[in-house]
């Protein structure tokens, strides 16, 4: 009796050390400081339905967009900002920008990750703009 407790007693923790350490890889944060790419027929040609944004956070020139996909680890994920190239006329100005993200993991496991962009090109020489990001239910205000 007392091997088999033993044996229940270390599956268990194996399995409890399995949920711990998959939670702490789900936090992963790219750095991309990559400009944004202005190009009107990329934009168009890019999907954005394998993921969904979670947060999207502006510090300075730098946006911020944190984001959830299926995958295996989340390591190999790269992504790109993309600009629509138009300017559509209001006051503030607007702009519309997309994520997109290259993830060929097969996996069915959901993972973050955070990609950080470069976005002061898109300012030109405006005070300000606002930003829609596709995917994302609030316009970001870009002093």
């Amino acid at each position: 009796m007392g091997k088999l407790m033993i044996q229940k007693t270390l599956i268990l923790l194996s399995l409890i050390l399995s949920f711990v350490s998959c939670n702490d890889e789900n936090k992963l944060t790219h750095l991309q400081n990559e400009s944004v790419i202005i190009n009107e027929s990329l934009y168009k040609e890019t999907y954005s339905n394998n993921y969904s944004i979670s947060k999207a956070t502006l510090n300075g020139d730098l946006l911020t967009i944190k984001i959830s996909s299926s995958g295996c680890s989340a390591d190999s994920w790269s992504a790109i900002l993309i600009d629509a190239n138009e300017v559509l006329e209001s006051n503030p100005i607007q702009r519309n920008i997309k994520l997109s993200l290259e993830n060929n993991e097969a996996c069915l496991a959901v993972f973050e990750s955070e990609f950080t962009f470069d976005i002061k090109i898109l300012k030109e020489d405006f005070a300000s703009i606002i930003l829609n990001l596709e995917g994302w239910n609030t316009q970001i205000n870009y002093n």
